[in-house]
């Protein structure tokens, strides 16, 4: 699925008006069209820009976001907060836009990334929401944060697989919601967190959920997600990192391996916990118990917490598009 960025500024329509109360720019951006359901959608931008700003990664945030239908009604608008201090945004906000499809339909994905000034650490700050919207009976709905898988929704359409048994003791599926992956940053990598969709009823639940035997009882584990990590090599001769054979700090003896500068690092795959917030009208995953699966010099295990994913090349900060 093509993504329209509005850090690119690619295939957008920008429109600048000086501002008569202050040394500010109205900046206008387009994105779309999208077409749902055979009606299309237009996702229209309202953004503030500083003028002659001195720090350009805190120059120009976005203000409000309309979607527009065919005939240029609004069918949804959102005004953003935002502060200026020492000529720049305290945080600033950017989004960008997808279409999911699938056999139930498609809907409307918007991702926005918040960023804000560098923490007394010296460590990057900010965050990562998304708002969902499908048609539901020929209107824009927006979706509410996933339904907890083994937990009844409160209000919307079943969300499981409905079957249906003939006499000859064959079952088929009669009914199966979709599945997509949201790009979701963790802290330190992205990963691919699926969620089960039925656009054209507005249902949305998470896409897994694991179990694990602990003590004789059931206990909620992570699950293995799809990552995609950029690694940063850092200046220092070698680093130490533990490596477990599972991704279980309670499984085991953890290996210290040495990592040198020349040593040969791979991304496997990733484990986690994964919650869904609503803040507001928009949702946001946590996630918990995260681990990494990598491959060190053909040693392949699991690596878990900050200081492990610094010494491979993984240390934490914001998001990137």
């Amino acid at each position: 699925m093509g993504m329209n960025s509005l850090l690119a500024r690619q295939a957008l329509a920008q429109q600048s008006i000086a501002s008569a109360e202050s040394d500010l720019q109205n900046v206008e951006g387009v994105l779309g069209p999208f077409n749902m359901g055979a009606q299309n959608f237009t996702i229209l931008l309202h953004e503030k820009r500083i003028r002659n700003a001195k720090d350009s990664s805190f120059a120009e945030t976005l203000a409000s976001l309309e979607i527009m239908d065919a005939t240029s009604h609004s069918t949804y608008q959102i005004n953003f907060p935002y502060s200026i201090d020492k000529d720049r945004f305290q945080k600033t906000l950017s989004v960008s836009a997808d279409l999911a499809s699938g056999k139930t339909g498609n809907g409307l994905l918007i991702h926005y990334r918040e960023k804000m000034a560098q923490s007394p650490a010296g460590l990057p700050q900010g965050g990562e929401y998304w708002q969902m919207f499908s048609l539901v009976n020929g209107k824009l709905a927006l979706l509410e944060k996933p339904t907890p898988i083994g937990q009844p929704a409160a209000a919307g359409p079943y969300m499981g697989v409905i079957m249906r048994a003939a006499k000859n003791g064959a079952v088929s599926v009669i009914s199966e919601p979709d599945v997509i992956d949201v790009h979701a940053w963790t802290g330190n990598f992205y990963v691919l967190v699926p969620l089960r969709v039925d656009w054209n009823h507005g249902g949305l639940s998470e896409g897994q959920r694991c179990m694990g035997m602990v003590a004789g009882g059931m206990k909620e584990e992570g699950c293995d997600m799809q990552v995609e990590a950029h690694r940063k090599i850092t200046s220092a001769e070698y680093g130490f990192a533990r490596l477990y054979s599972e991704a279980d700090e309670g499984m085991g003896i953890a290996q210290h391996i040495v990592i040198q500068k020349e040593s040969k690092v791979e991304v496997l795959g990733s484990r986690a916990i994964t919650r869904w917030n609503q803040q507001g009208e928009f949702i946001q995953p946590v996630f918990s118990d995260v681990w990494l699966h990598v491959r060190i010099d053909s040693r392949d295990g699991w690596i878990h917490g900050e200081e492990d994913f610094a010494a491979v090349g993984l240390s934490a900060g914001s998001a990137t598009p």
